[in-house]
């Protein structure tokens, strides 16, 4: 039966599911030291770019390519966004701390709570397009700061998949198996849209042509 081929149905859905789970296993175990972690982040949407939402390449293969090609210019880039961050949740953990109660308290819970949203979605941008385009970090953080204004419909729709995510995580917390590799597949659909702009004709005719030939 046609159904069960490698190219039916059923097979690429199997096959889709084991890369799921094997690209999450590489970016959980990517991230335990810390400070790989932006590295991790470009190489698992680089891979899930192009082996889960384009059927290109191995995902092991393509994910350890990337990793090493993109650790010496991520690594500074997250170790700075890592700062950002913890600064700006250790400043919303003190203020919790000193004004618990009170019209104020809920203010400053306000604030902080919308600065930890723009900071991880500045970090949604910054990573996966480090892993598409060559620039350098100072470069990438400016435009990671600009997209998320110029293209708002897609910022939007990329903080309700990322809670989404987040809640079934809550729900079911053994699908972090699974769960960041899907994650960054959606999110695939929704950057390209945005990165495409960025490119020259040549550049997207390219990109088209490997899409293509890799099908057929």
């Amino acid at each position: 039966m046609r159904l069960f081929n490698y190219d039916g149905g059923v097979m690429r859905s199997i096959s889709k599911f084991t890369d799921c789970i094997g690209l999450s296993l590489l970016f959980l175990v990517s991230c335990i030291p810390i400070f790989t972690m932006g590295t991790a982040m470009a190489a698992m949407y680089h891979t899930a770019y192009k082996v889960l939402h384009h059927d290109r390449g191995y995902v092991f293969r393509d994910y350890i390519e990337s990793f090493r090609e993109n650790f010496k210019q991520t690594t500074p880039v997250w170790l700075l966004a890592l700062l950002l961050g913890g600064i700006l949740g250790a400043d919303g953990y003190i203020m919790g701390f000193y004004a618990r109660e009170g019209k104020i308290a809920a203010v400053l819970g306000g604030v902080f709570l919308v600065g930890m949203i723009v900071w991880f979605v500045w970090i949604s941008y910054l990573f996966p397009y480090m892993a598409r385009f060559e620039n350098t970090g100072k470069q990438s953080m400016k435009n990671a700061i600009l997209f998320p204004v110029i293209h708002l419909p897609m910022t939007v729709l990329m903080i309700v998949l990322a809670a989404v995510i987040g809640a079934v995580f809550y729900v079911f917390p053994f699908l972090i198996v699974i769960l960041p590799a899907l994650y960054s597949w959606i999110q695939s659909y929704i950057l390209e849209r945005v990165f495409r702009k960025y490119m020259t004709e040549e550049e997207r005719a390219a990109e088209d042509e490997r899409n293509c030939r890799d099908i057929h």
